[in-house]
């Protein structure tokens, strides 16, 4: 997984949108569901096998995670526990007061892209099995995918098609999200935006954390 969105909105609001590849054997994602947490509330939809979620979101907080780091790697299993769990750890190092980028401890976790957005902007984290990086953008449009999956002419072509939809779109809502999800792409099954891949990997889902006027709600669609 995934190529995925964000895009500031007016009053510190945004959109945060990811879709979801993977495996067709792989079992169906938990739609998301809002549960307590530190008294407040988070939403996400749950991978069954790693029990964990590639995009939550908790109060004015939104997280995604992506496969890889900057480059493809190869697998050294087993590794300590899913990617899938690291947004539940950054948000237990917030509300604790812990740095994640110094005291958490990625060591035998598969290499990942972490995203954290909010009011401010976007913090990227990047673990490659060597440095743990932070970037810090402010609130600019901005279109990632997962370096595994996609190559980087895969990502300019991806910078291409959200630029144009930007121009055409320059104040989207989650449905307009969605269609750039399935307009957008020249319909490559390989390298679109909706794939569906010979070797089995294709899209199952997007997911849209809208966060405006103070208000969460995430948007999912099932394909």
């Amino acid at each position: 997984m995934c190529t995925v969105i964000y895009i500031p909105k007016e009053d510190g609001g945004y959109l945060l949108a990811s879709s979801r590849d993977e495996h067709k054997d792989r079992p169906n994602a938990l739609p998301p569901k809002t549960k307590s947490l530190y008294n407040n509330e988070i939403t996400y939809p749950e991978d069954p096998l790693g029990k964990g979620s590639w995009i939550v979101q908790y109060g004015s907080l939104g997280l995604t995670i992506m496969n890889g780091a900057y480059k493809p790697h190869k697998r050294r299993l087993p590794y300590r526990f899913s990617r899938g769990l690291i947004p539940f750890h950054y948000i237990n190092c917030k509300e604790q007061s812990v740095d994640f980028l110094r005291d958490f401890n990625v060591i035998g976790i598969e290499p990942f892209t972490l995203l954290a957005v909010d009011q401010k902007g976007v913090k990227e984290y990047r673990w490659d099995e060597d440095v743990l990086d932070l970037h810090t953008f402010g609130r600019e449009s901005r279109i990632w995918a997962s370096a595994p999956l996609y190559d980087d002419q895969m990502l300019n072509q991806r910078r291409n098609w959200f630029n144009r939809f930007l121009r055409k779109k320059p104040d989207p809502s989650p449905m307009d999200v969605h269609d750039f999800y399935f307009k957008y792409g020249n319909g490559d099954k390989h390298s679109g935006l909706i794939i569906n891949r010979e070797n089995g990997v294709k899209t199952v889902s997007i997911s849209c954390i809208e966060y405006q006027k103070g208000v969460p709600k995430m948007h999912y669609w099932k394909l």
